[in-house]
C-alpha cells in the first residue's frame, strides 16, 4: 500500500518543513520536496494543502473502565472516541477489574483489547507496593510503558480498584497505602528496569487533615479546594522526586494541577532529579470559577483549581517543565456525578477533546505547533518506550499522522461523542481549528471526526533501558 500525504506543512523536530510524505506498507519510506501527486507512485491520495501534518497525538492517560465497570465506559467506546478525536494511539490505565498488575493479567488485557481497538494502543501496569514487588521487572518485560502507584490511596483487596475512604473501611477488605520506605523500596526496583514509575500525587496525610480541619462533608467546591489543597500535590511530589534522586528511578507526576506542584518539579529538574511531569486539559482550560456553570462535572483529583495555577501550568508546557499532556479520561454514569460535590467520583470524559482542546490552544497562542508536537507526541512517546516508532515523522517509523487545518473550526457537543456516556465537560464549546483526518500505519483511519474503515488498533510493547547510575 503505497499512501501520499501531499502539498501539507510538516510539524517535525526540527520545526515546520513543507514537504510531501510517502507511506508504504505501513511505515514512512520517505519525506519529499513538494511536488505534483503525478510525480509520484502511490495508490492514495491525501489532499493536505494548508493544513499542518502532525506526528500522530498519543494520549498516555486513559481509563477505559473495561474490564470490571462496563456500564460506564468499554474499550471499544474510548478508542473509537480516540480515534474520531485525532488520536493515533493511547495508553490505557492498568485499574480496571482485574487490576493490571502481574504480567499474566498484563497478556490477557493485551488480548482483550487487541479485539477492541480502533487505534494502537500501550498498557500501564499498576504498582501495589510490596504486594507485587516481584510483577515489576515482568510487567516491564510484557512491554508496559510505565507502571503506577496509587500513592496514598488505599485498593480493595479483591478488585484492586481505589478506595477514596479507607479510614471507615473493613481493615481486612482493602490494601493499606504503601509507607514511603516501602515506596522508595519500590523507586529502587523500577530503576533497575529502566521504566517508569508515575505517581498520583496528594498526600493522604495532608488530605486528612484538611477534610478533618474543614468541619463538615464536603457541600461545595470551595469544600472541595479546602479539603484537597495544592500543598498535598507539592509534598508528594517533592518526596517523589527527593526518591527519584536517590534511586535513579525516573518517576513522572501524572495530572498535574498546581502553580505549586510545577514549582516543585521544576526545582527537581534544576537539580538534576530524573523526574518528568504531565498535565491535561481542565486544568488548561477551565478554573474553579466554572463550577458554577458546570456543576459537579467538573470534578476530578487533583481538582481544578485557580487563573494564577492554569497560568503556570502552559508556562510549564512551554519552558519545557511539562513533557507530556494527557486527557485523564475517566467516566462515569451522569446520575454519579450528578449527586453534589461530596458524593460525585471524580473524573470524567477527555479522550476525544484532548486534541481539539490543545488545537484550539496553539490557534489562540497558548503553544507553538512545534511544542504541541513534542506534549501530544514525540515527547510523550520518548518517555513511555515508543519512540521512534511512534511520535516521529521520520523514514522507517510507524506511518501515523495527524491532520490539522488551521482554518477550520469545531463545535464540542454531547450529540457527537462516541463515548458510552457522551456528557462532556466541554460541551458547546466553539473552538478554533479542525482536526481533519487521522492515518495509522499507513492507512487513513479517519476523516472529519467519523471512522474509516474497519477497527485496526493494535498492542504497542514499550522498550525501556535500565538506569546506568544512582546517586544512593
Amino acid at each position: 500500500m503505497r499512501l501520499l500525504i501531499s502539498g501539507g506543512t510538516l510539524v517535525t523536530e526540527a520545526g515546520p518543513q513543507k514537504a510531501d510524505l510517502l507511506c508504504i506498507d505501513g511505515t514512512i519510506a520517505a519525506v519529499l520536496d513538494p511536488a505534483s501527486p503525478n510525480e509520484v507512485d502511490h495508490e492514495e491520495l491525501v489532499d493536505a494543502e494548508g493544513q499542518l501534518v502532525f506526528p500522530g497525538f498519543i494520549d498516555p492517560h486513559v481509563h477505559s473502565r473495561d474490564p470490571g465497570s462496563t456500564h460506564k465506559e468499554t474499550f471499544a467506546h474510548s478508542t473509537l472516541g480516540a480515534l474520531c478525536g485525532g488520536l493515533t494511539t493511547i495508553i490505557e490505565m492498568p485499574n480496571a477489574i482485574p487490576a493490571v498488575s502481574t504480567a499474566e493479567v498484563f497478556a490477557e488485557r493485551r488480548a482483550q483489547h487487541e479485539e477492541k481497538a480502533w487505534v494502537d494502543f500501550g498498557l500501564w501496569g499498576l504498582a501495589l507496593g510490596p504486594e507485587n514487588a516481584e510483577d515489576i521487572p515482568e510487567l516491564f518485560a510484557a512491554g508496559a510503558a510505565a507502571v503506577k502507584l496509587f500513592w496514598g490511596y488505599a485498593l480493595d483487596k479483591e478488585t484492586k480498584g481505589l478506595v477514596y475512604n479507607f479510614d471507615s473501611a473493613d481493615p481486612d477488605s482493602v490494601l493499606l497505602p504503601p509507607e514511603n520506605g516501602e515506596v522508595l523500596q519500590l523507586f529502587a526496583n523500577v530503576a533497575k528496569t529502566g521504566g517508569v514509575l508515575a505517581a498520583h500525587c496528594e498526600d493522604r496525610h495532608i488530605l486528612s487533615a484538611s477534610a478533618e480541619a474543614l468541619g463538615h462533608p464536603i457541600e461545595t467546591y470551595d469544600d472541595l479546594l479546602t479539603a484537597r489543597p495544592a500543598i498535598a500535590e507539592a509534598t508528594t511530589i517533592a518526596i517523589g522526586a527527593e526518591f527519584a534522586r536517590a534511586t535513579g528511578c525516573r518517576f513522572h507526576v501524572v495530572h498535574m494541577a498546581s502553580a505549586q506542584g510545577a514549582a516543585v518539579v521544576a526545582r527537581a529538574q534544576a537539580a538534576g532529579a530524573p523526574v518528568t511531569a504531565e498535565t491535561c486539559p481542565q486544568y488548561l482550560t477551565l478554573t474553579a470559577e466554572k463550577e458554577a456553570e458546570l456543576g459537579p462535572l467538573i470534578k476530578v483529583y487533583p481538582p481544578v483549581r485557580h487563573q494564577e495555577d492554569q497560568d503556570a501550568l502552559w508556562e510549564a508546557i512551554n519552558n519545557g517543565t511539562i513533557s507530556s499532556i494527557g486527557s485523564d479520561h475517566a467516566p462515569h454514569l451522569v446520575s454519579e456525578k450528578m449527586v453534589g460535590f461530596g458524593q460525585a467520583p471524580a473524573g470524567g470524559l477527555g479522550v476525544e477533546t484532548v486534541a481539539p482542546l490543545l488545537v484550539d490552544g496553539m490557534l489562540r497562542g497558548k503553544i507553538t505547533p512545534q511544542r504541541l508536537a513534542e506534549v501530544l507526541s514525540t515527547s510523550t512517546a520518548q518517555l513511555y518506550g515508543l519512540y521512534p516508532r511512534k511520535g516521529s515523522l521520520r523514514p522507517g517509523t510507524d506511518a501515523d499522522v495527524t491532520l490539522v487545518d488551521p482554518r477550520g473550526n469545531h463545535t464540542i457537543r454531547n450529540d457527537d461523542m462516541h463515548a458510552l456516556n457522551p456528557v462532556s465537560t466541554w460541551d458547546g464549546w466553539k473552538l478554533r481549528g479542525r482536526i481533519t483526518g487521522s492515518v495509522i500505519r499507513g492507512q487513513v483511519s479517519m476523516k472529519d471526526g467519523e471512522p474509516v474503515g474497519e477497527r485496526r488498533g493494535t498492542f504497542v510493547a514499550a522498550s525501556h533501558r535500565p538506569a546506568e547510575t544512582a546517586e544512593a
